[in-house]
């Protein structure tokens, strides 16, 4: 079963809540959630009319009932500090009852008061993650979490999808009323659906009062209605242990449905054009991790932000919130995030993606002006992108671009022989993944080939290669370094061994960073 993660974005940068008792909440738990996604169910486009009311779907119902009984296993909570100002923020509103003002003659709208400036200041998205969830509940909670407003408070507006989500906290398998670990997160259990409704009905009877009953009287105060939380437990979450840095060259990526297929032969050009939008949309803040251009001394990292065109014929099935199928019909702009980039760096790139009106513009061969149009940017992790392998199938990977090698050819070598395309592609394998191999500070590109092919390590092997004849080597490349020569595009199906994981998304060569050398996944059965 698909696992099931829900990412609450605040525009705002805040999260405005509080508790029954008038104190601040600080992080939105899951039962706040819980209750949105209600509301959502009760009031949003998936409620159904039922004599002459709103009411919830049973798929809404389904749903919510299983996230009853099947608590969050991991849990996203940011860095966050309290928001508060010099003075304290009061608000004014009506109340809906009246009252008569000491001498005066006739009554007014009571106003009550309310302190606003105890929100909390979010560092970033908060994130519920269910390791196994079945597909309708999925797909159900994907199209409620889009009738979502807000979380907390109705000025502290949110955006719910269901994108990937980095966990901090894990939940407590055996918790301990008398040595609590980690963080109390209230949670809805069993019955939690159930209480609300009956309380709705509650306050909602069937008979509406007459117009005399319903007359305003001075002496009325506003009642509210007490929220039942009988079924409400709280469940204790540790953070996770710090993991082991990752292997893999981009761990996340920021995805963008097209409105029309590229062309493959103009997929670099694209590549390029839509990379020019995001520099010139960071304008001067723009990172080197973007732009490329690194300070003098400063060691340059083995990826940086790539730009990938996804055809939807290789695009997997994403958990997105909608209709994936539909939104990317005509594949996806991917923007890969390496494994190291800075946390603000990936918060400017994400915010210059979320702008409205995202389209990108390039000249035709014929001079002409050409433009495709990029949808909202949903947040997407690679290590799982692929399809799993079939039992008994054997994962191999093909570069559906060309490839173009990354140096001119070197001198035979005496035990390995002479350098060819496959020697260009392990080297190319090598230059992605040379953070994380022994490799000689030198450019001793045999040693590099023999670190990245060390069969005892799991290392990669080519199994074929192609000579792409075709002398248009802007189709394949942005810019080849003069050092190279003669440039020629080739093909290459791999076996890449140990070094990422059968899932994960990547790309090679020299244009890997902008278009060229994505490898899609090729399966076969183990006894071919």
């Amino acid at each position: 079963m698909p696992a099931l993660t829900v990412r609450a974005h605040f525009p705002l940068g805040v999260f405005q809540g509080h508790a029954e008792d008038g104190s601040p909440s600080r992080i939105p738990d899951t039962a706040r959630l819980y209750s949105a996604l209600i509301n959502a169910a009760g009031n949003g486009t998936e409620a159904e009319f039922r004599k002459g009311q709103l009411r919830l779907s049973s798929e809404s119902v389904a749903a919510l009932s299983w996230l009853e009984h099947h608590p969050p296993t991991r849990i996203m909570i940011p860095d966050h500090v309290p928001a508060f100002g010099r003075a304290p923020i009061t608000s004014y509103r009506d109340d809906g009852t009246a009252e008569k003002p000491p001498k005066s003659k006739t009554g007014r709208i009571r106003k009550s008061s309310r302190t606003i400036s105890t929100s909390t200041a979010l560092s970033g998205a908060v994130g519920w993650l269910w390791e196994d969830a079945p597909t309708h509940v999925v797909e159900t909670v994907g199209r409620l979490c889009s009738d979502v407003s807000c979380l907390g408070e109705s000025d502290s507006p949110v955006v719910l999808t269901l994108e990937h989500i980095d966990a901090t906290h894990e939940i407590v398998s055996e918790p301990s009323e008398l040595h609590p670990r980690g963080v109390a997160v209230r949670t809805p259990g069993p019955g939690r659906l159930e209480e609300l409704e009956t309380a709705w009905e509650a306050e909602h009877p069937a008979k509406l009062p007459t117009r005399t009953q319903d007359r305003p009287k001075l002496t009325e105060h506003p009642a509210g209605s007490r929220i039942p939380n009988s079924a409400l437990q709280a469940l204790q979450y540790e953070r996770l242990a710090p993991s082991a840095p990752s292997s893999d060259p981009w761990t996340t990526a920021l995805v963008m449905a097209v409105s029309e297929a590229l062309k493959p032969h103009e997929v670099v050009d694209w590549c390029v054009a839509a990379h020019r939008m995001l520099v010139a949309r960071m304008g001067d803040s723009a990172p080197a991790s973007v732009t490329g251009s690194y300070a003098k001394g400063v060691e340059r990292p083995a990826n940086r932000v790539a730009i990938q065109y996804i055809p939807a014929s290789c695009l997997p099935r994403l958990p997105l919130a909608g209709n994936p199928e539909t939104e990317f019909s005509s594949g996806a702009l991917a923007v890969l995030l390496p494994a190291d980039l800075a946390p603000e760096d990936q918060l400017e790139i994400t915010s210059a993606l979320n702008a409205p009106n995202k389209r990108v513009w390039k000249r035709g061969a014929d001079g002409s002006r050409q433009s495709v149009e990029l949808r909202d940017a949903h947040l997407i992790g690679l290590h799982d992108f692929w399809p799993e392998v079939h039992p008994g199938w054997h994962r191999a990977w093909r570069s559906i671009g060309g490839l173009i090698p990354e140096t001119r050819r070197q001198p035979d070598h005496p035990e390995l022989g002479h350098w060819g395309f496959e020697q260009a592609a392990l080297l190319s394998l090598a230059h992605v993944f040379r953070d994380h191999l022994e490799c000689p500070p030198t450019r001793n590109y045999w040693a590099m080939i023999e670190a990245v092919s060390d069969v005892s390590r799991g290392g990669a092997s080519v199994l074929a290669t192609h000579r792409i004849a075709d002398s248009r080597i802007t189709r394949y490349v942005h810019k080849a370094p003069k050092s190279i020569g003669v440039v020629q595009p080739y093909s290459a199906t791999l076996d890449l061994g140990a070094l990422v994981g059968d899932r994960t998304l990547i790309a090679i060569g020299q244009s890997r960073h902008l278009g060229g050398g994505l490898l899609v996944p090729v399966d076969s059965p183990e006894e071919s």
